[in-house]
């Protein structure tokens, strides 16, 4: 019985532990899961915390977590900061998803691979109110100008909003 609480204690330490040894240069990231017929053609919408992100340089990446699904080996997305209703950055990126063999790229034991994608490097955030980060897919069917309306296998898309190391 006292072996069971020792073990019991041992194990809440550990995890207590692992918890705030967690990257401490992470200010802020956030996921939205997707429903099951895909990525659609409306923009995935994050808005930012009022007081978590200074005015000092700051690392914008994207995360994806993609599945067996998806059915391409790279990923057009169009990725805009607004600042009070005002675009202040707006790019068109693309991302190799799978390695020229057909393996996915990212972490993960499972069927599920998970994505850390630079967006923007150094960029100071505007302490204009609400910040808005908005993603949205570009994916079009081989030989057509007609976008997907569904953009299967993309289960997850996130933001990570880190300072700047020196």
């Amino acid at each position: 019985m006292i072996l069971r609480k020792k073990r019991s204690w041992g194990f809440l330490l550990l995890f207590c532990l692992g918890l705030l040894s967690c990257s401490q240069d992470r200010e802020f990231t956030s996921y939205q899961i997707l429903p099951a017929q895909g990525f659609g053609i409306n923009p995935i919408v994050f808005e930012l915390p009022d007081n978590q992100i200074d005015q000092t340089p700051h690392n914008l990446f994207i995360r994806l977590r993609n599945d067996n699904d998806y059915p391409y080996s790279n990923l057009f997305l169009i990725c805009s900061l607004k600042a009070g209703g005002e675009i202040v950055l707006q790019d068109t990126l693309e991302y190799a998803m799978a390695a020229p063999d057909g393996t996915w790229l990212g972490t993960g034991f499972t069927e599920v691979k998970e994505s850390k994608l630079w967006w923007k490097e150094g960029v100071v955030i505007p302490d204009i109110r609400p910040l808005i980060i908005e993603i949205a897919q570009a994916m079009r069917t081989p030989g057509t100008a007609e976008g997907l309306d569904a953009l299967k296998g993309i289960v997850a898309v996130g933001i990570s909003i880190e300072a700047k190391k020196e």
